[in-house]
């Protein structure tokens, strides 16, 4: 009974790894400095004990990054114009002008809302797929 319990226990998945001469010297200088009874216990330790993230490259994810940003520069763009548009309005045309002027902005801000309502279902989108839960 001791030794089936011993041959379970015991490893019996091996893995392999290459270094180059400036890795391998790094590798034994962290070991050494360890304290760790072996190379293996030393892996081990920092694979599954040492917290670290796993970061992916996803071509969707920089499509929506792009897509966002064009959109937001494009509000800003559009802020922007607008404000200015305001200003000159009110200082150098009559109030029958600014009226017709403003009916006019009036379409630029609906432009304007629809983008921020498009920036918002693309970021709604963005975090269901891909932010984890």
């Amino acid at each position: 009974m001791k030794k089936n319990q011993e041959i379970e226990n015991t490893t019996s998945f091996r893995y392999y790894l290459r270094l180059n001469e400036t890795d391998n010297t790094r590798f034994l200088d962290l070991y050494e400095r360890s304290g760790a009874k072996s190379k293996s216990d030393f892996i081990r330790h920092r694979i599954f004990q040492t917290p670290f993230r796993v970061i992916s490259h996803d071509a969707s994810a920089v499509d929506f990054y792009v897509r966002l940003t064009h959109i937001n520069a494009q509000i800003r763009k559009i802020g922007m114009l607008y404000n200015q548009a305001v200003r000159s309005i009110n200082v150098y045309h009559s109030v029958n002008t600014a009226r017709v002027l403003l009916s006019k902005l009036e379409v630029y801000q609906e432009n304007c809302i629809a983008l921020l309502e498009e920036s918002i279902r693309l970021t709604t989108e963005f975090n269901t797929k891909w932010l984890p839960k």
